[in-house]
C-alpha cells in the first residue's frame, strides 16, 4: 500500500504510530490522541518542522500503527517500543545500568531483606535506588547489626525448622527458624526496620526509647541494654546522613545540562527527606531538540522501566502532556504521583544542585569519550585497520589440562566494555589439550550465528497484535552484529584459526588480530600483535606497539578482560563439578536432583544447611523422603 493511501485510512483514535524507511527499518515511534491528525501533520507543506524531523519525513516509506483505548495506554506502549527498538530519529536514553534496591520480603511470615536490581509488582517492599552496591551492602550490614533481622531465606511458618545458626550465637539474629521468636515480636522489629529505611528515625527513636524505659521498669536490664545500643547506633547513623528536607517525602529531582549535541540529565534521589544517591542519563544527537522534548522522553523511558516511582517528581521545566504523565505514573505506582516545576525555595535549590552536577558529570563523560576515541584512532592508524574499531570482540580460552574447558567473548563498544553483551562458552566438541580446536569451536559457534544486518525487522500486521503481544521482548541482537575488529588471545596460531573460520563462513568484512605474550610475560610492552596479511594496505605480519600508544593500553585492557571473564567461568564450572562429585557419594540423589539442588543453592554448604521443608518443596518429594536425604547430607 502506498504512503498516500495509508495516510487516508488512518483512524481518528488514540494510539501509537511507527514510521519506517524503504528497507523496512523502524526510524521513528510516536503517540497521538488522534492518529490521523498527528501523522498527517508531518506531511503538510505548511508544517513547521525541525531539521531532524524534516530529514526523517524525507525517508518515510511506510507507517504502521496501533490503536489503544486511551492516551495513557498509548504513552505506555510508545515508551516500551522506543526502548525496545531505539529508532534513529527518536530521542534515545543511553542507559543500561540498573541501580540496586533493598527488597523486604513482606510476603513471608518472617520477612528478610535482599539486594535486587529491579522493582517488580509483587508483595515485597522496595527501598532505593542506592548509588552503588558497596554503599547498599554497608546499609544492609548496618541493619543486621542493629535490628537482628534474619538473614536466611528459608520459608518459615512459625514452627521450629532447625538449630540456631552462627548469627544467633553472635547476637545478629533472634533465630525465628528455631522457634525462638513469636511472629508478633518479629513483626514489631520489621516495622522498626521499615521506619529506619524510610528515614523516619525520630519516630523510630521515640518508639525504642519507650521500649527501653518499659524494659527497665520491668527489671529486664539485659534487653534494655540491647535497645540502648540500637538507639546509639541509629543516632550515630543520623549524624552521618545528608539531610535535604525536614519533610519525609520521597522525591526525584531532575535537571538537564547541554553541551553541543549531548544532553546530560541528573537525577537526585531523596528518600524520607535524605539524599541517598544520584544517576546520570545521557542523550545524544540532540542538536535541534528542545529541553521539553528531552525531559518528556526521559520521564517516559526511565519510569517505564523496573524502577521505584516516588510520590513527587521535581522537574526543571514542564514536559509534554504532563497531566497524562501524572495519571500514568500514579497508575504505575498505585498511589498519587505529583510532578512539580518549582520557581523558588528549597525545591528550586535542588534543581540548581542537580544542574551543577549534570554539568560536571557531562564534562567528565566527554573528556573520557575523547580519550577513548583517541585510542581507537591510534589502533586504526598503527594496525592499518579498514575502519575505526567501534565494536571490538575478543576471545580467550581457559582450562587446566583440558578439564572444565571454557571460552569467553567480551565486547567493547566505543572503547568501553558492553558487559550485557558478553558471552561464555562451555567447550562441547574438543577433548584433551587442544587450544586451537577449542578456539575454533567457540569462534564457529559465535560467527555461524551471524545474520545479515538488522533491517527489515519491522512490524508485520502489527495493528492486529494485542497490547500484551506488542510489549513482548524482542530476540537479543548481539549475535547479529559484525564487529569492526576481532581479537584472539594466543598469537599467530590462533589468528590462523580465526581466519580459517571466517573464510569457511564467507565473512570477510572484519579486521582480525592475534596477541602473543612476549619474552617477559609480565611486561605488556613485549607483547606481539599478529595481523592478517593485507596486500592492499601492505600490512606487516606482526607489530609491537610502543609504551606511549593509547591503542596498546586499550588492547591490553580488552585482552585482560577476556582472560578474567574466561577464568571466572572456568572456576565456577570447576567448583560446580566438584560439588557434583561430592553429591555422587550420597545415595538417593540422581543427576536431575543434583542439578536442581545445585541450581537452587549454588554450593554444597548451602545444600547441607537446607531445611527438610526446603528439600521437600524444591525436589518435589515427601517430607519423609526429604528427612532421610537431610540426614544423609549431614
Amino acid at each position: 500500500m502506498k504512503l498516500k493511501e495509508i495516510l487516508e485510512k488512518l483512524p481518528v483514535k488514540p494510539g501509537v504510530y511507527i514510521m519506517k524507511d524503504d528497507g523496512g527499518a523502524i526510524i521513528y515511534i510516536g503517540k497521538a490522541n488522534n492518529l490521523r491528525s498527528r501523522v498527517r501533520s508531518y506531511f503538510r507543506e505548511s508544517a513547521s518542522l525541525s531539521q531532524r524531523i524534516r530529514s526523517m519525513v524525507s525517508v518515510v516509506a511506510d507507517v504502521d500503527y496501533f490503536v489503544t483505548k486511551n492516551e495513557v495506554e498509548a504513552l505506555i506502549l510508545e515508551s516500551n517500543l522506543v526502548k525496545k527498538h531505539k529508532p534513529k530519529y527518536n530521542v534515545i536514553l543511553r542507559d543500561d545500568k540498573h541501580y540496586p534496591y533493598l527488597r523486604l520480603a513482606t510476603e513471608e511470615m518472617y520477612p528478610y531483606l535482599s539486594i535486587v536490581r529491579r522493582v517488580k509488582k509483587d508483595k515485597g517492599m522496595y527501598f532505593g535506588p542506592y548509588a552503588s552496591p558497596k554503599s547498599l551492602r554497608k546499609t544492609l550490614k548496618l541493619i543486621h547489626s542493629i535490628f537482628q533481622l534474619r538473614q536466611s531465606r528459608d520459608p518459615l511458618d512459625g514452627r521450629p525448622k532447625r538449630r540456631p545458626c552462627l548469627n544467633y550465637q553472635m547476637g545478629r539474629c533472634l533465630a525465628p527458624c528455631a522457634g525462638y521468636l513469636k511472629k508478633e515480636d518479629y513483626g514489631k522489629m520489621v516495622r522498626d526496620v521499615i521506619l529506619f529505611l524510610k528515614g523516619r528515625n525520630d519516630e523510630l527513636l521515640n518508639n525504642l526509647k519507650g521500649k527501653m524505659d518499659e524494659l527497665s521498669e520491668n527489671l529486664r536490664f539485659e534487653e534494655a541494654g540491647r535497645v540502648r545500643d540500637q538507639i546509639s547506633a541509629i543516632e550515630t547513623t543520623m549524624e552521618r546522613q545528608n539531610i535535604i528536607s525536614i519533610s519525609l517525602e520521597d522525591e526525584d529531582v531532575i535537571a538537564i545540562y547541554r553541551d553541543g549535541g549531548k544532553a546530560n540529565i541528573q537525577l537526585l534521589f531523596i528518600r524520607g527527606g535524605k539524599f541517598i544517591g544520584d544517576k546520570n542519563l545521557i542523550f545524544t544527537h540532540t542538536e535541534d531538540i528542545d529541553d521539553t522534548e528531552i525531559l518528556s522522553s526521559l520521564v517516559r523511558q526511565y519510569y517505564s522501566g523496573d524502577v521505584f516511582i516516588p510520590e513527587e517528581i521535581i522537574l526543571e521545566k514542564e514536559i509534554d502532556e504532563m497531566e497524562i504523565a501524572k495519571e500514568w505514573l500514579s497508575e504505575k505506582r498505585g498511589e498519587k504521583v505529583e510532578i512539580v516545576i518549582p520557581h523558588r525555595g528549597r525545591k528550586r535549590e535542588l534543581i540548581h544542585m542537580a544542574k551543577e552536577n549534570a554539568a560536571i558529570s557531562l564534562k567528565i563523560t566527554l573528556d573520557s569519550a575523547d580519550l577513548r576515541m583517541a585510542a581507537l584512532k591510534d589502533l586504526k592508524t598503527r594496525l592499518n585497520l579498514n575502519r575505526l574499531p567501534l565494536r571490538i570482540e575478543a576471545f580467550d580460552i581457559s582450562t587446566i589440562m583440558g578439564a572444565s574447558a571454557v571460552g569467553s567473548m567480551v565486547i567493547f563498544i566505543d572503547g568501553e566494555p558492553a558487559k550485557n553483551e558478553y558471552k561464555r562458552f562451555r567447550i562441547k566438541t574438543v577433548a584433551g589439550m587442544d587450544d586451537y580446536g577449542m578456539m575454533r569451536e567457540i569462534l564457529y559457534r559465535r560467527y555461524s550465528k551471524l545474520k545479515e544486518g538488522l533491517r527489515g525487522q519491522g512490524f508485520k500486521g502489527s495493528s492486529e497484535k494485542s497490547f500484551t503481544q506488542i510489549l513482548e521482548p524482542s530476540n537479543p541482537r548481539t549475535l547479529s552484529v559484525l564487529p569492526d575488529l576481532i581479537i584472539v588471545d594466543g598469537g599467530k596460531g590462533q589468528l590462523n584459526t580465526l581466519n580459517n573460520v571466517l573464510k569457511e563462513l564467507s565473512i570477510s568484512d572484519a579486521d582480525a588480530i592475534g596477541i602473543a605474550k612476549g619474552e617477559d610475560r609480565n611486561n605488556p610492552e613485549t607483547d606481539t600483535i599478529y595481523l592478517t596479511p593485507n596486500s592492499k594496505l601492505r600490512t606487516p605480519n606482526s607489530i609491537r606497539l610502543p609504551s606511549d600508544s593509547s591503542g596498546r593500553h586499550l588492547i591490553q585492557r580488552i585482552r585482560d578482560e577476556a582472560h578474567r571473564f574466561a577464568i571466572k567461568y572456568h572456576r565456577e564450572l570447576r567448583d560446580r563439578e566438584g560439588i557434583m562429585s561430592e553429591l555422587d557419594e550420597i545415595p538417593g540423589i540422581g543427576l536431575k536432583r543434583k542439578r536442581t539442588l545445585l541450581k537452587h543453592f549454588g554450593s554444597l554448604k548451602k545444600i547441607k544447611e537446607a531445611s527438610v521443608k526446603e528439600l521437600s518443596v524444591i525436589l518435589h518429594i515427601s517430607e519423609k523422603s526429604a528427612l532421610e536425604l537431610h540426614e544423609r547430607l549431614l
